[in-house]
């Protein structure tokens, strides 16, 4: 059930003087086309409108009050209006309204990839021993965040939110809205380096998570890049590190990988999964070591980790025909690219591989150098045929060793009809760019050709 308000509670959470009105608001929309009757709108400004040009289209629809500019002048339609300073700002203050008075136990997870994967990882842990709930695909920005905790289950246990950032202080912000008791980061590395410059201050951004998180939580991080523990430890010195390695605090006593498919073993206990690559098992040793300090117990954290599977195209494998698409078209950075790269090289020995890929965005003054790098690891992890995009098509030139391997492209359209009319049977073909570049077409037109064949 999500959240719901009478007119007062609103008031009290904005900082707003009392009125005489009262109403009952079952629900919050930013989008005037998304209202619902007995909604709240929210008026925020985009990139080129402001949701306060849409006040009749929102009451239309059914929303009988709205969160408004304060310097507007409104119209009379008969709504309760919430005049504030700064709409988005306010959005954030109603949500940290619903988490204060919620008696969930809320985890926060952020880092410069895996977060969602670790997300959706833990909730099925906590599941298994309580009702939970989680950020809805990846509403983790300023935005985001508020909305996914508005729609919250109320009568849930835990609550598992994902924060994402891209200008340094926002995770700080949505820790303040989240309020989180426990914390997990995943990892460090060049993610929108447009906003924090480098990678120290990516860094910096995401400990903020951890700065935050109560002092009786719990925190978990990965143990890539070693900075990432001793930065965390300088903060709270009873930090767990989940990894591979023998000093991790949370490592498996052994541990097997395949293309499909994963299982480690710790204390006794089996822990299988339906996914496969190195990169998921560290994203679920994450979950598992949170879920695990949270007192779920590690059988019952193995079988919810054995109900885990990929959310949209982030690293997911879709079979068509006799190939195997590795679909990573939600997140690229030149950790991600590392951990994409690997799983292809170790998972599927000896079948052809291709690989169409395009920019990975906000890298900042390291983006073509980024690029070189990815794109010089990609022609020495052997694949037969490169498609490059965006930045890569530049980045590539410029290594000058790529030859009849490399084929720049110059749309997503032409990458299509380049590597539907080319592949070859059994082929194994990596699909992987940032979000922007909607690489998911490629996928699209490679089951369109050769037929879905997963089930």
């Amino acid at each position: 059930m999500s959240a719901a308000f009478e007119s007062h509670e609103i008031r009290r959470a904005l900082r707003l003087p009392q009125g005489p009105d009262s109403r009952r608001y079952t629900g919050v929309a930013i989008d005037s086309r998304e209202v619902e009757p007995g909604s709240l709108f929210v008026a925020l400004r985009g990139a080129k409108v402001h949701g306060a040009d849409y006040l009749e289209q929102a009451t239309q629809r059914g929303a009988i009050g709205a969160i408004v500019p304060a310097d507007r002048e409104l119209p009379d339609l008969g709504a309760e209006w919430f005049p504030v300073p700064d709409t988005l700002r306010a959005l954030g203050d109603l949500a940290r309204f619903v988490r204060r008075r919620s008696g969930a136990r809320v985890i926060g997870i952020t880092g410069s990839s895996a977060k969602t994967t670790v997300k959706e990882m833990l909730a099925a842990a906590l599941s298994e021993a309580a009702r939970t709930w989680a950020t809805p695909g990846n509403l983790n920005s300023l935005t985001g965040l508020p909305l996914a905790i508005l729609r919250a289950d109320s009568e849930a246990s835990y609550w598992v939110l994902e924060m994402g950032s891209s200008a340094p202080g926002e995770i700080a912000r949505l820790a303040a809205i989240a309020v989180p008791d426990d914390a997990v980061v995943t990892t460090v590395g060049a993610a929108h380096l447009e906003g924090f410059g480098n990678v120290e201050g990516v860094l910096r951004e995401k400990l903020a998570l951890i700065r935050i998180a109560q002092g009786a939580g719990r925190v978990v991080v990965g143990e890539q890049p070693p900075e990432l523990a001793s930065a965390a430890r300088q903060i709270r010195d009873d930090v767990v590190v989940a990894g591979l390695e023998q000093e991790a605090d949370y490592h498996p006593d052994r541990y097997e990988i395949g293309a499909e498919s994963l299982s480690f073993e710790r204390s006794g206990v089996d822990y299988r999964m339906h996914v496969g690559g190195e990169h998921h098992l560290r994203d679920a040793l994450l979950a598992a070591a949170m879920a695990e300090l949270l007192g779920v117990a590690p059988d019952a954290v193995a079988r919810g980790l054995g109900t885990f599977r990929p959310l949209g195209m982030r690293g997911a494998l879709v079979r068509a025909g006799s190939l195997t698409i590795v679909a990573d078209c939600y997140n690229a950075n030149p950790e991600s690219f590392e951990a994409a790269i690997r799983y292809c090289e170790t998972a599927f020995p000896g079948r052809p591989r291709s690989a169409v890929v395009a920019s990975m965005l906000e890298l900042g003054a390291t983006s073509a150098e980024a690029h070189r790098t990815v794109a010089r690891r990609l022609l020495g992890a052997g694949f037969d045929r490169i498609f490059a995009l965006g930045e890569f098509r530049d980045a590539f030139e410029e290594t000058a060793n790529g030859g009849s391997r490399v084929a720049p492209v110059d749309t997503v359209s032409d990458a299509v009809a380049r590597i539907t009319a080319d592949v070859k049977q059994g082929e194994v073909v990596l699909v992987k760019g940032s979000r922007g570049e909607r690489l998911e077409r490629v996928v699209e037109g490679l089951v369109e050709r050769h037929g879905r064949s997963d089930d």
